[in-house]
């Protein structure tokens, strides 16, 4: 009989042994399918670029501040002060923004643009008072 029990013993010991090492390696096995998604930006902060008139592709340059709380300004380019400043706001991936000038005669303009997170762009139109694609295209990248 105590050849049977150790027999038993050494049986379910050999059980426990392998149960515990198939628990094991399936606990610690790796998930190879994660991706890490791409790092984005806020819409917020400097921008510099080009703008355009109508359909021609933008090559005058141009700067924007996009500031927390909804201001959106224009930047002068040689002098970096402000020289326009109104509001903007986010729809999805879609800014829009209106803006008067500083100086006579306050021009008043508006833009509309798709931001891209993963890379910091703007791209899409400006134009005048309330149609911002009146006026031609604006390619603006984050800096």
């Amino acid at each position: 009989m105590t050849h049977v029990k150790n027999y038993s013993m050494t049986v379910f010991k050999s059980m426990a042994m392998l149960m515990l090492a198939a628990f094991t390696f399936v606990s610690c096995k790796k998930n190879k399918d994660s991706v890490t998604p791409p790092a984005t930006v806020a819409v917020e902060g400097s921008y510099t670029g080009k703008y355009g008139f109508g359909n021609d592709m933008p090559d005058t340059d141009q700067k924007y501040k996009i500031k927390a709380g909804g201001i959106f300004q224009e930047i002068g380019v040689n002098s970096n002060t402000v020289i326009g400043e109104g509001t903007w706001q986010m729809n999805g991936n879609t800014l829009t923004a209106k803006y008067t000038m500083n100086f006579s005669p306050y021009s008043k303009y508006s833009i509309s643009a798709t931001f891209d997170a993963a890379t910091g762009k703007l791209v899409g139109t400006w134009g005048g008072e309330n149609n911002p694609a009146d006026g031609g295209k604006i390619n603006m990248t984050k800096q």
